[in-house]
């Protein structure tokens, strides 16, 4: 069996995946859930890397949205990631900025919903319900949007620094109904990676579709096996 470290977005937290937790973990697998700080790109990638070294062996990162980033970073150099999953996530060449990038695709529902407030982004729950989880069940979705956190605005503005996707097998997982990274820009950046699955789904498939991200989270793993 594999082991896998799951990497949150924005504004989430370790508990976003719970139920894929308990799903793969049924299925034989270590899983970590890591909890980022979110005060900035560097600390977020330092936080999946101490969880990769106490895992010691090798790993399979899974980055969900700015979790894309994290694991890029985090991956950098190392030879104990076997595997870089991208669910709907940042997966950008290493001087590319997510904040600026984004000017080049249509906007999404989400992106007028935003504030950033000293320095930190802030989604308001009504704003998650349509951006983060508009094809999720309405109680999972307003239980899900109570949850959010601020996450200082540094973590979207800054580059990778790292295209480890070149060297290490990816998979991106691409969501065609998502409202908060929009679907043609999943399209342009999932163009780095070995394999794309499409997702009929919004941008939390960990709660919308979570029996169709463990399916496939669990084949992977048995694959790289």
């Amino acid at each position: 069996m594999s082991s896998f470290v799951l990497v949150h977005g924005i504004c989430h937290g370790a508990w976003c995946w719970e139920r894929t937790v308990e799903g793969l973990t049924e299925r034989g697998h270590h899983v970590v859930a890591v909890d980022l700080p979110l005060t900035s790109l560097a600390a977020d990638a330092a936080t999946v890397e101490e969880a990769v070294d106490e895992i010691a062996e090798q790993a399979i990162l899974v980055g969900h949205s700015y979790g894309g980033l994290v694991i890029s970073k985090a991956a950098a150099g190392r030879s104990d990631v076997e595997q870089l999953v991208y669910v709907a996530a940042v997966m950008l060449d290493s001087d590319d900025v997510f904040l600026e990038r984004t000017a080049d695709f249509p906007a999404t529902p989400l992106a007028g919903q935003v504030e950033i407030t000293d320095g930190r982004i802030v989604v308001s729950p009504d704003a998650a319900i349509v951006g983060f989880y508009n094809t999720c069940d309405a109680a999972d979705a307003a239980a899900a949007a109570g949850r959010l956190r601020p996450t200082s605005a540094e973590c979207l503005a800054t580059p990778p620094g790292a295209e480890p996707w070149r060297t290490i097998p990816s998979t991106y997982l691409l969501c065609d109904q998502d409202q908060a990274i929009h679907p043609d820009m999943q399209r342009w950046m999932s163009s780095r990676a070995g394999e794309v699955i499409a997702y009929d789904t919004d941008h939390s498939p960990f709660l919308s579709t979570t029996a169709q991200l463990v399916d496939d989270l669990d084949r992977l793993a048995r694959r790289r096996g």
